[in-house]
């Protein structure tokens, strides 16, 4: 089951966000809503993310920071966002977003107690060492994975040529009473959004700079078309100091009154609906697709 025990006990002690329900209703009723999938994928044969097969046409092409993908050029370890429809027993892919959480050089390398760690504008990337690739000071690279509290747990490393501009993606965790939003230990400099919120996921493109990347560009959200249930891999934050936390990486966020019910370290596969964590609306989806992905 993805509702791990390790979240039984915090859903129940777990007050959430009030819904917009009239809306997501229309769009539920309408037929319009896609189901949002994220995760690592572990196999091929189609792609298995999250324990569910998903299938997709041969030429389905894949929104990437590093340039043109296909489907079929995806590889283990790479990190996706996937907006399917249930066909019968099968998913199958209407959008597929590759999500690199940080694409940058390198400034420092040093052993960890499992492989190596990256420092990349501020922000600790671990490496197991089954992955690790023989990255050095001043290389560019793309990494695939995990947010866990302000590190990335890396599931790919590619090293990259040298680029204009790095990127990082992740929840936004504002810091300090100036509200600057930060993803991990990395600040975002440059531009001031208006509308991001705590918990929101964020697409920053800039020049890197130490502890920084001065945003060129900036974007919201993770999937390419509107989903309404999510099945979503990842870490859960620290509660900040009103209660919210989210599931890094998935933009979906709860409250807790019981901030130490919150188990950081582990790893979760959780279900959401409309940008919220376990919520009534979530319950409340369509039973066929609860139960394919385990929700209930």
């Amino acid at each position: 089951m993805v509702w791990r025990h390790t979240l039984s006990a915090l859903i129940a002690s777990t007050f959430l966000i009030a819904s917009a329900a009239g809306h997501a209703e229309e769009e539920r009723e309408g037929g319009i809503l896609g189901t949002g999938i994220v995760g690592t994928i572990t196999r091929l044969g189609s792609i298995i993310v999250n324990d569910q097969r998903i299938t997709f046409p041969p030429d389905l092409p894949v929104k990437n920071e590093l340039g043109p993908l296909t489907a079929l050029q995806l590889m283990p370890g790479d990190t996706v966002a996937v907006v399917a429809a249930l066909t019968g027993l099968n998913w199958e892919a209407k959008s597929i977003r590759r999500i690199v959480p940080i694409i940058g050089p390198v400034s420092e390398v040093k052993s960890g107690e499992t492989g190596r760690i990256l420092e990349i504008m501020g922000t600790f990337i671990h490496v197991p060492e089954a992955i690790a690739t023989k990255v050095k000071q001043g290389d560019w690279v793309a990494i695939s994975g995990l947010w866990q509290a302000e590190d990335v747990l890396a599931t790919r490393v590619e090293v990259v040529p040298p680029r204009q501009s790095a990127v990082i993606i992740g929840s936004n965790l504002s810091v300090g009473a100036s509200n600057v939003p930060q993803i991990g230990n990395t600040l975002i400099a440059g531009i001031i959004p208006q509308h991001v919120q705590s918990g929101d996921v964020i697409r920053v493109t800039g020049v890197p700079e130490a502890g920084s990347i001065r945003a060129m560009s900036l974007e919201a959200g993770i999937f390419d078309g509107k989903v309404g249930l999510v099945q979503a891999e990842g870490y859960l934050s620290p509660p900040n100091s009103t209660g919210l936390y989210t599931l890094l990486g998935s933009g979906m966020v709860a409250f807790t009154d019981q901030p130490d019910m919150i188990d950081e370290t582990a790893k979760v596969v959780v279900c959401g609906y409309d940008g919220e964590l376990g919520s009534d609306q979530t319950k409340a989806a369509e039973p066929e697709l609860l139960e394919k992905l385990g929700c209930q």
